[in-house]
């Protein structure tokens, strides 16, 4: 039987191989990629589980501590002999900003240098507004948070925007029917950067999910997806400790596997994509196609769609037949796509993450959970974890912020 707790994993077994990089700038960075996931480590236990030499180790430390990304953290128990000193990552020492890009709402967090969340600010999302407009929000939504917690805008190396839709196109960003046409020409982190006075750089908000949830663990080599539904649907793939982006920076597009061949046309020129059965773009149509459950929500063509989801979702926690019929439909077949992605991949971990679960959480895990104990592949030969991401619904903005770090702190891993 498939165990669906977390599969055991020793973050303090040595590694098979050694952490010396093609140079000496790779060597550091991994280095202080296992003090970050060891959350406490001594010098000792740095040379054993790195398969360095002590000289090496601790010349790299002193230059660490130097810096101020790594600090000490006391001493270790006594064994007998002199106790061991412990460092740290300094999770004060420098700051970034995550941030998100929705329609509904965004999102902007202020982060440490152990990806630790320090303070964060809310904002309207783009709605239908031009994107110059939206952007200026945004920026004024940094500014805020930055003025209001004090920051010494010296200490920020950074900042990212999370966001949904294909990489490659001028805009760098967004895609949505609704306002295509506005935003696809539009260089959205560039206009951020120019309006910040910070490096900017965007990424997918699922791999913005993802790495932060690896940036966020105790291991320093991890390799699993995070499944992200906003108003869409996306997929990170981290390995080895990076996202894999694919040819084109478009790995992971899980929302736009056909699972109805003959289903109803989908944005990105398809049919039948998993984003027209599954997302809330989808569940919401669905409502809205049903005379009866519409009266029974009490909505009309102009009740707001966050508004008909919120409500239904409620109905559907309660068990009414029209709703949980709906959302059965909705959770099955993502459950089906997620499934057939473990065993693409041989996955041993999916993390659940994002706002658009907001309210069905469980009925979506379930649904996974239940698809893997019957069709994983490799169910009989090591446990399959699938869980909700630990961030909940702050995983992208956390996640951006994460990249930043990833890129500044760990860049052997983004190289």
């Amino acid at each position: 039987m498939t165990q669906l707790s977390d599969p055991p994993h020793d973050a303090t077994a040595a590694p098979r191989r050694t952490m010396r990089g093609r140079s000496s700038s790779d060597t550091r960075s991994a280095v202080l990629d296992l003090i970050r996931a060891s959350g406490e480590i001594s010098r000792v236990d740095l040379a054993r589980r790195s398969a360095l030499t002590e000289a090496t180790i601790s010349k790299i430390v002193k230059e660490l501590l130097a810096t101020g990304l790594v600090v000490q953290a006391g001493y270790a128990q006594s064994t007998g002999g002199k106790r061991a000193e412990l460092l740290r990552l300094n999770g004060g020492g420098i700051r970034a900003i995550g941030m998100t890009l929705d329609f509904n709402r965004s999102v902007v967090v202020l982060c440490g240098a152990d990806g630790g969340e320090l303070a964060r600010v809310e904002a309207p999302g783009t709605g239908f507004d031009d994107p110059a407009v939206a952007l200026e929000r945004l920026a004024a939504a940094v500014e805020t948070l930055l003025e209001r917690e004090g920051v010494d805008r010296e200490s920020v190396v950074g900042a990212c925007v999370a966001v949904a839709g294909r990489r490659g196109s001028p805009m760098g960003g967004v895609v949505d029917t609704s306002f295509f046409d506005a935003w696809e020409p539009y260089p959205v982190a560039s206009e951020l950067q120019r309006m910040l006075g910070l490096p900017v750089l965007r990424e997918n908000d699922a791999n913005c999910a993802a790495l932060g949830e690896f940036w966020s663990s105790k291991e320093p080599a991890r390799d699993f997806v995070a499944v992200y539904m906003s108003s869409g649907i996306g997929a990170g793939i981290v390995i080895d400790g990076a996202i894999y982006h694919g040819a084109s920076g478009n790995a992971g597009e899980i929302g736009h596997v056909t699972v109805e061949p003959d289903g109803v046309d989908c944005w990105c020129g398809s049919r039948g994509c998993l984003e027209t059965v599954a997302s809330p773009r989808a569940i919401v149509r669905a409502v809205r196609a049903d005379e009866g459950l519409c009266e029974r929500l009490d909505v009309d063509a102009a009740t707001p769609n966050p508004e008909v989801y919120r409500r239904f979702t409620a109905l559907a926690e309660e068990g009414e037949p029209r709703a949980a019929a709906i959302l059965g439909r909705a959770t099955e077949t993502f459950a089906a796509a997620v499934g057939a992605l473990v065993n693409t991949l041989d996955l041993d971990l999916v993390v659940l993450a994002g706002s658009g679960f907001a309210g069905t959480e469980e009925a979506f895990l379930g649904a996974v959970r239940r698809r893997v104990e019957r069709t994983a592949f490799m169910r009989e030969l090591h446990p399959i974890s699938v869980r909700l991401a630990s961030a909940g619904s702050g995983t992208a903005a956390l996640g951006a912020a994460s990249v930043v770090l990833h890129r500044h702190l760990t860049p052997h891993r983004s190289a």
